[in-house]
């Protein structure tokens, strides 16, 4: 058996939760430091976050501490989370729920709301300029010129923004305040499922734990949560 297929083997007892694990693996954008019967330990590529559970503690310790340098890390315990945050001093702590869209079956939009199409790099000041409490500049250059980003509009003029994050997942978006309470931000994240669909692929997003209102909005489109939380570690 592959080393792909092991880590799968254990991954998919719990495929909501672990979905972030699971879908690069399937695109072959995992490099899997270890998999067995006990756990698993890789890096999404093309992110370079790295990703660990494992069931037992002393040997989670033992694999993490051969990678001198981590900047961005998705721990599936607390202790190890726990103890990562203690010896590494990373800057975020962020405990979240995993979401996945699991069904085959195409989101319907409204046609009372705008459907999404791909921004060009003529948006990417706009889009900064409501996103950079949360992404860097550059970051959301480089998901604009390779087709991740979608912009919904009213007539011409851009009432929000959607994407998909360079592990995969869903996030980056935001309703412009003039336009909420319209269900636009239902809309973009139905837009995205069904782009994702056509694409043979699972939407899924972590979400921190307490935000009730993106938890709600998940469930409402079809989203399974996950029943435990996982922990990202974040340098920067």
């Amino acid at each position: 058996m592959s080393i792909e297929a092991t880590a799968l083997r254990y991954l998919d007892r719990d495929s909501v939760l672990y979905m972030a694990m699971i879908a690069p693996i399937k695109k072959g954008n995992a490099q899997i430091l270890y998999a067995g019967f006990d756990g698993v330990f890789m890096k999404e590529v093309e992110s370079g976050v790295y990703m660990i559970t494992m069931e037992c503690f002393d040997k989670a310790k033992k694999l993490l501490d051969t990678v001198v340098k981590i900047e961005h890390i998705c721990a599936y315990r607390k202790d190890i989370a726990d103890y990562l945050y203690a010896e590494r001093e990373y800057k975020k702590y962020v405990e979240n729920v995993q979401t996945a869209y699991m069904k085959k079956e195409h989101v319907e939009i409204s046609s009372d709301v705008p459907l999404i199409r791909q921004l060009g790099i003529e948006y990417l000041d706009l889009v900064h300029e409501n996103y950079r409490n949360h992404l860097s500049y550059d970051y959301l250059k480089r998901r604009i010129e390779c087709g991740a980003l979608y912009g919904g509009f009213v007539g011409d003029e851009l009432c929000g923004f959607v994407g998909i994050h360079v592990d995969g997942s869903v996030g980056i978006m935001k309703v412009f305040e003039k336009f909420r309470g319209r269900g636009f931000a239902t809309a973009f994240e139905g837009s995205i499922i069904n782009i994702m669909i056509e694409k043979g692929e699972v939407s899924f997003s972590q979400i921190e734990f307490d935000n009730e209102a993106s938890i709600g909005l998940h469930k409402k489109l079809g989203f399974e949560i996950s029943g435990r939380t996982l922990y990202r570690l974040i340098n920067w």
